[in-house]
């Protein structure tokens, strides 16, 4: 099916066209009715995605906080460094 076409139609439909794109396919997402999916593959279901955006963030910032940690002498700020990881830790393995 032609991709023009299917962008029209989803937008008529009401649905808005974001910025993201599909990881199996390439085709830009849509939202409509709060719900993100690939009109290409009709996978309305991109929680996974999700999941792997945040679970990225969440690796990011760990890692940031302990390039801090490395640098860091006062006993303070390193029980405080240590309890955020903690935290990030313990909110990653809720993800999965």
């Amino acid at each position: 099916m032609d991709p023009i076409k299917i962008t029209s139609e989803e937008l008529l439909k009401g649905a808005k066209m974001l910025s993201k794109h599909c990881e199996k396919c390439g085709f830009p997402l849509f939202e409509k009715d709060g719900k993100i999916y690939c009109a290409i593959c009709n996978k309305s279901n991109l929680e996974d995605s999700h999941k792997l955006d945040k679970n990225d963030i969440i690796d990011k910032k760990i890692d940031y906080l302990l390039e801090k940690l490395k640098n860091e002498n006062e006993i303070s700020r390193i029980k405080e460094i240590g309890e955020a990881i903690a935290i990030l830790i313990k909110i990653k393995k809720e993800l999965y």
